[in-house]
């Protein structure tokens, strides 16, 4: 009996007498390998998917602060900011699988989609409680991994 790695070592072949068995090799992207997976907590991406819309609510903010954006202009930048870092963390979360991104994951896109409704005024309600919700949201997503688990 012999085997053969292939260069892209996907798959061993052993020889026996006239048989070729194909049998897979571990590889190393399986989704249970964690030292695979990747991490966008780490610069750039964490830049990217969390840095950039942070800094958009900031300049919103300001901006409807000095008077230079409407109430529904810097809601709109806060939507797509909580749309998007929803977004990342959902993208995170299937890469990673602590359970803080995945369930940031979830209801931050449905808290986004509430602002879109706030904004199209088929739900009225304070960004103030947009922004309290968003927290609550970031805060009480972290409780598992206190209590129970880091890992899903």
């Amino acid at each position: 009996m012999s085997m053969f790695l292939r260069e892209d070592k996907s798959t061993v072949y052993i020889l026996n007498q006239e048989t070729v068995l194909p049998m897979a090799v571990a590889s190393q992207s399986s989704p249970k390998n964690s030292s695979s997976r990747r991490n966008f907590e780490r610069p750039p991406w964490c830049y990217l998917l969390w840095g950039v819309p942070a800094a958009l609510t900031v300049v919103a903010n300001r901006a409807y602060e000095a008077s230079l954006f409407s109430l529904t202009t810097a809601g709109i930048l806060y939507t797509l900011s909580v749309l998007w870092i929803g977004t990342g963390c959902f993208i995170n979360g299937r890469s990673c699988g602590r359970v803080h991104c995945r369930i940031d994951g979830i209801l931050l896109p449905i808290l986004g989609i509430a602002g879109v409704l706030n904004i199209l005024s088929v739900f009225l309600f304070s960004w103030n409680v947009f922004w309290l919700v968003f927290f609550a949201i970031l805060i009480a997503s972290f409780v598992p991994e206190w209590t129970w688990k880091r890992y899903s």
